[in-house]
């Protein structure tokens, strides 16, 4: 495993850095970034570590600042906890104030903007006790899986020294990866850095840049308001009626058209229910909404044997591959809602289409006579008659 750090000023601190990684009971070899001659900051620093982990064919790489002091365990520990979990991309330890080891200043991080807010308590209080998912961790002392950094990419190079760590976080979990706080590892982390002190006027202006750049990529988007949410702990469930009355939120959304909440409500639900048909069900007539029915239809057939007399669930897959392009395979789900009792114009239109498209004629003409029996002046199933009877004849618009 590589350890990198980023290097700036105070010889004195990455001295006992190096002591502590030296003392580590886990392999570890010390990657230092010297930006005394060139500052390129944190974030570049970090990353020209991280290529040399990839490069070196590292599993794992750590970053850690200058001023953090790992235990003769903690990477170990660490080690150990992403062996355990599989899906995290980042983890942090708990990081204990160097100046009072009783008082915990990392116990994982919750608001990321305008500031960086950490969870906090006390040793003695048996605070912060409790491995867990968080929206992000500190960067001052993360492991990071490279399986997952090969997949996301490198940190974004748009932070020059603070950001990057709850930026890298947010696209790591964007792309369903995890990221946790691990309570059984431990660092000592000194106060005063660079992120929480500004002495000059170049290091505040790097600071403000590096609020506004977070700011610009994430706030308002559809993707912060999903990934700003503390993720569920494992096993976490929602009692029955909170997931009731989330769906029957982001169900009223859906109806006015507010497709953003909707789709927030539906993924939440999702986050602690995998799976649930009918979150399932309203993420997929949404991502049809959106423009995206091969992905609504790929979610759809992996559910749908879990309730397979919905009429909804057979009428949503149905629609989803008819939109597609896969129309043909559209019939079995088109008939079978049907048969469970749903039925409409569009049905109608669309079986008929993907009849037509299996070279079905006289099926394709049922169907868009069934669709002027519920509006006789639906002109969508006027047209296809029309056209069948110029292409084929009269016989086959006849109704049967």
């Amino acid at each position: 495993m590589l350890a990198i750090i980023p290097f700036y000023k105070k010889r004195e601190q990455l001295d006992r850095c190096m002591r502590c990684l030296n003392a580590s009971q886990h392999p570890v070899s010390p990657f230092v970034v010297d930006n005394n001659h060139v500052n390129v900051g944190f974030t570049k620093a970090c990353n020209i570590g991280l290529r040399e982990a990839l490069r070196r064919g590292d599993r794992y790489a750590l970053l850690l600042n200058q001023d953090c002091y790992v235990s003769p365990d903690t990477i170990g520990r660490l080690f150990a906890f992403m062996e355990g979990h599989p899906r995290c991309a980042i983890a942090g330890p708990k990081q204990l104030s160097a100046e009072d080891p009783d008082l915990i200043i990392h116990g994982g991080c919750t608001k990321a903007f305008p500031v960086g807010l950490h969870i906090s308590g006390r040793v003695s209080l048996n605070d912060c006790c409790q491995s867990l998912p968080m929206p992000w961790i500190n960067g001052a002392c993360m492991i990071v899986r490279m399986e997952a950094t090969r997949e996301i990419g490198l940190m974004d190079e748009g932070y020059f020294l603070i950001g990057s760590d709850a930026d890298y976080c947010f696209f790591a979990r964007q792309r369903r990866w995890e990221v946790w706080y691990c309570a059984e590892a431990v660092a000592l982390h000194e106060s005063g850095g660079v992120s929480s002190v500004q002495p000059t006027l170049e290091a505040l202006a790097h600071f403000n840049a590096d609020q506004l750049y977070f700011r610009d990529k994430w706030i308002g988007s559809l993707a912060f308001e999903c990934l700003q949410k503390t993720p569920p702990a494992p096993s976490a469930k929602l009692e029955e009626h909170e997931v009731d009355a989330a769906l029957q939120k982001a169900l009223e959304c859906f109806h006015r058209n507010d497709l953003s909440q909707a789709e927030i409500l539906a993924r939440r639900v999702l986050d602690f229910e995998p799976g649930l048909p009918s979150a399932v069900l309203l993420l997929s007539r949404i991502q049809i909404e959106l423009g995206a029915p091969a992905l609504a239809a790929r979610s759809l057939l992996r559910v749908l044997e879990k309730v397979p007399e919905s009429a909804q669930m057979q009428l949503a897959l149905a629609d989803a591959l008819f939109l597609s392009g896969f129309s043909v395979m559209s019939v079995p789900y088109y008939v079978r809602a049907r048969a469970l009792g749903l039925n409409s114009v569009e049905l109608c239109n669309n079986l008929g289409s993907a009849f037509l498209a299996d070279n079905k004629p006289q099926q394709a003409a049922k169907e868009w006579n069934f669709a002027l029996k519920l509006d006789p002046a639906n002109e969508t199933a006027q047209k296809y008659l029309s056209a069948l009877n110029r292409n084929f004849g009269a016989e086959p618009s006849l109704e049967c």
